[in-house]
């Protein structure tokens, strides 16, 4: 029996608006195209598998309805459609106009009522698929109608079976349901207080509503009290609810599918989809071709051992470990890909049988002295260079950094930060390939487990590798259309091999000093709690938890009756503002900080220790979208330097004997970018002088020559705060000043440091124009707020807008500065690198003429930064870089 596609146009339109909103893509007249651009691959996707009969695309005409005239308030309350996605539906209408792709809409209907009356009278001699994810549609569903939804990339068939043992329900049904628990998508009431659970019930013992109210006296209580009191509103969403299956539709003639190649050619090329135009080739034929490279046949081999004749010189490899932390976790296996097909390699224990490519036994690994030498002879593509060479040298084997050559995560951040950090992500971005989500595969939190059927998880495995392989081209040639491709591979690539060492350094631990802090704050927590409890006992008489929120909140505002400014909230902020409105808010306080600092770092960090007495953290290169480092498993960059508490902590990171750390930190960097960026010659002089930027400012803001510390402070604030979208509201309550002053304070401020102004009405213009901000690096942000109707999350995106070229371009010259000090092959150990800090480990002797090399190393970056870029010139400020030394990570100044 032959197949007809009938498609929920707004449903997938809307789905593919926000599953691709972040990539702010636009023509360059500045259209908005995601939810196109994204609506064409997945409908494509089905219109490829060649199945089908015809393909019809049914989509609603306006608000109104038939529905409002029997609920006024239908559909009340629907967030507004966002501005972006307004003019895109014109552009799916011309799409499908282009090729040829049946699609209608009519007056006072929906598309639900569309689909239903074509799925209706055409089921009897075709097989119906509905692709919408809308729960209405379940209603349709009979021996030769389903439904198929997406999740999380997994299609779902929903069928008569699917209905059952999911829901419990059959396909009549599910009006009856709705008209029981409502729908709040669509502002159906239902009978108020049945929820999901009692609807079911309800139905699986009378069958309809008809029958549960001519049954009404058996139900008792409550339920019975509901259903009564909202009989009128179960049958009017009951009514609502259903789908009307007798419209004619003359307009359609069921012809069989024939796709309009050159139309959609056409329409590609009018609406800059290159993306699209480069993966799809057309042909005589009506079924579209999808050919991004050489097709080879994946085998999904699992073997046992390595040999040869699966070797070539170049290989896609893809490496997986059961959690996130790769330094203390089980990995999972390998999967390769090359031209002789797909392979997948196992360490777990499956069906008895042990795969032996990485033989476990008793806590250590036998070598295959086969795949050893594949490493090291062999080429490698793969999706984080670092975890793949850190697991396979953690297990024994030896590797070459050089034979990897290309990182298609690393590749794939740097055309967009915003794409999450996965191999997931990036075959939705860039293949039309479908694989599943690793939780779907592995599971989720503690019901993780690599204890699944070998053939899945080989697949899942080799068809991971083959992402990689596929996507290659066609993110080469983005990097190169964006100018980008020089900032992958002499900036970001080769930083990886930086954070790969700095991990497998690890900086070791003084477990002696971290067991005295652990308990002299235990008991600096004891004594804050006998304070807090000798007030608490007298005020509530009973047992108290400081550290609940909920609490707090009572014992604050309920039983003390002190101010409740910020609606129950016991946050920081709120409870800074009544420090000194009584005498347990100030314990509550330090209670949270002692405690923080207990769990977090003192007892947080003595899981990550390691035999050799070494912490391993995890550097994460991909994991911001401002470029910046960030570092987990445990987190070193949240250990405050202002915070004496945390500072102490910062004994607990020692040197071997013999050694010392060297620590450089580059000064104001972010200012120094901003002066350069901005061409600001005020700012660039004072750097040049060797001036305090702070009070050279304030003498300005000020027009004095002698600058009082106030002043200075309020120039500091200004300095930094200009980076972060400083208001006149929030300079206000900074300085404790009247807004009308702040106002004149920042107009002081910009009179006397023009450029910066001009600097961020040019960035907000183009980024408002264009959707990213673009970095003289070449790195781009993509910012998907700036196109927000709501004021604050757009006012955000104008704040990350005017930060990143300044932040991004920052952790650039810090990144290149790294590089480079790596690649002199200093007698030296890299051991963590916080915020703008880079620390190294080195024999003492050695410091007096390595420091001078690292220094000036440093100092150059910047320029360094424009020549690895091919920037033909020079930056204009002055990069300062103060260094320290230690025998700890607290005498690091």
């Amino acid at each position: 029996m032959k197949k007809i596609l009938l498609v929920d146009g707004n449903g997938l339109l809307y789905r593919a608006f926000h599953s691709s909103s972040y990539s702010q893509m636009k023509t360059s007249q500045g259209i908005p195209t995601n939810a196109v651009f994204t609506f064409i691959n997945m409908l494509m996707n089905f219109i490829n598998k060649g199945e089908y009969h015809n393909t019809v695309v049914l989509l609603d005409k306006g608000k109104q309805t038939f529905r409002h005239d029997k609920l006024e308030s239908y559909k009340a309350g629907r967030k507004e459609t966002p501005d972006d996605l307004k003019p895109q539906f014109a552009i799916v209408r011309e799409f499908l106009k282009s090729s040829n792709i049946d699609h209608f809409e009519m007056s006072n209907y929906e598309a639900d009522d569309l689909i239903g009356s074509l799925a209706t009278k055409y089921c009897k001699d075709f097989k119906i698929e509905i692709f919408s994810n809308d729960k209405d549609m379940y209603q349709l569903v009979n021996e030769n109608t389903c439904v198929i939804k997406q999740k999380n990339k997994e299609t779902i068939i929903v069928d008569e079976k699917y209905l059952m043992e999911e829901m419990k329900l059959t396909p009549s049904q599910i009006i009856h349901y709705k008209g029981l628990c409502g729908d709040g998508s669509d502002n159906i009431k239902g009978v108020e207080g049945v929820g999901d659970k009692k609807a079911t019930e309800l139905l699986n013992e009378y069958g309809t509503i008809e029958n549960i109210y001519a049954n009404i006296e058996n139900i008792k209580g409550k339920l019975n009290e509901k259903l009564i009191a909202g009989k009128e509103s179960a049958f009017l969403s009951k009514d609502v609810a259903t789908i009307k299956c007798d419209i004619e539709i003359p307009e359609y003639k069921n012809n069989e599918f024939n796709l309009d190649q050159d139309g959609l050619k056409s329409f590609l090329e009018k609406f800059e989809m290159k993306t699209l135009l480069k993966k799809y080739s057309f042909n005589e034929y009506t079924k579209l071709v999808i050919e991004p490279v050489t097709k080879i046949e994946l085998n999904h081999q699992e073997i046992e051992s390595w040999t040869s004749k699966y070797a070539q010189d170049e290989n896609y490899i893809y490496l997986e470990t059961l959690n996130d932390n790769y330094h203390d976790s089980p990995m999972i296996g390998v999967g390769i890909v090359n031209n002789t097909g797909g392979y997948f390699l196992d360490l777990e224990k499956a069906k008895n049988k042990e795969i032996n490519i990485f033989n476990w036994q008793e806590g250590s690994f036998t070598i295959d002295e086969n795949f050893q030498g594949f490493l090291l002879n062999s080429k490698f593509k793969t999706y984080d260079i670092k975890k793949t060479i850190y697991v396979l040298n953690k297990l024994g084997y030896k590797t070459k950094n050089e034979n990897f050559i290309y990182d298609a995560m690393i590749a794939g951040y740097v055309l967009d930060a915003n794409i999450k950090p996965n191999i997931f992500a990036l075959n939705e971005k860039f293949t039309t390939n479908e694989i599943k989500n690793t939780e779907d595969v592995f599971g989720k939190g503690v019901k993780r487990s690599t204890m699944i059927e070998q053939s899945v998880k080989a697949e899942y495995m080799i068809e991971c590798a083959n992402v990689i392989r596929e996507s290659e081209n066609e993110i080469i040639s983005l990097l190169k259309d964006k100018d980008q491709l020089m900032l992958y591979e002499n900036i970001d690539l080769p930083f990886c091999f930086v954070l790969l060492e700095m991990e497998q350094n690890g900086v070791k631990i003084d477990k002696k000093e971290l067991l005295i802090q652990t308990k002299a704050t235990e008991e600096k927590i004891k004594n804050i709690e006998s304070q807090i409890f000798a007030i608490t006992d007298k005020v509530i008489g009973e047992k108290f938890n400081p550290g609940s929120p909920k609490q707090v909140s009572e014992l604050l505002f309920n039983k003390l009756g002190l101010p409740n400014t910020s609606k129950g909230s016991t946050g920081k902020e709120a409870l800074d503002v009544l420090y000194n409105a009584h005498e347990i808010v100030p314990l509550i306080l330090q209670h949270r900080k002692y405690s923080k600092l207990y769990s977090t770092y003192l007892v947080g960090f003595e899981k990550y220790i390691e035999d050799d007495n070494r912490v391993r953290s995890i550097f994460n290169q991909t994991l911001t979208n401002t470029g910046r480092l960030s570092s987990s498993y445990p987190n070193l960059q949240n250990i405050s330097v202002r915070d004496a508490d945390q500072r102490q902590f910062r004994k607990i990171f020692v040197t071997d004997d013999n050694k010392i750390f060297m620590s450089f930190d580059y000064s104001q960097i972010e200012l120094r970018v901003l002066a350069e960026v901005a061409n600001e010659e005020t700012l660039l002089n004072i750097f040049a002088k060797d001036g305090d930027i702070h009070t050279e400012a304030a003498k300005m803001i000020f027009n004095t020559k002698e600058v009082s510390s106030d002043q200075r402070r309020i120039a500091k604030i200004f300095n930094f705060g200009i980076l972060y979208g400083l208001s006149d509201f929030g300079l206000a309550k900074d300085l404790n000043i009247s807004i009308p002053e702040a106002k004149q304070f920042i107009k002081n401020y910009y009179n006397t440091f023009s450029d910066i102004q001009s600097f961020k009405i040019g960035t907000l213009e183009e980024a408002n124009a264009e959707g990213y901000v673009k970095m003289v690096s070449n790195r781009r942000r993509y910012i998907a707020e700036l196109s927000s109707s709501n004021r604050m999350i757009k006012s955000f995106g104008e704040r990350a807008a005017i930060n990143a070229p300044i932040q991004g371009v920052a952790a650039d010259i810090l990144k290149v500065a790294m590089n480079e000090i790596f690649a002199k092959k200093l007698n030296i150990k890299f051991v963590g690198q916080i915020h703008d800090e880079v620390i190294l480990e080195l024999h003492e002797n050695d410091f007096d003429e390595i420091s001078k090399i690292v220094k000036l190393t440093m100092e150059e970056a910047f320029a360094t930064l424009f020549a690895k870029l091919n920037i033909n010139k020079k930056p204009k400020v002055k990069v300062e870089v103060k260094g320290s030394r230690g025998k700890t990570w607290f005498d690091l100044k």
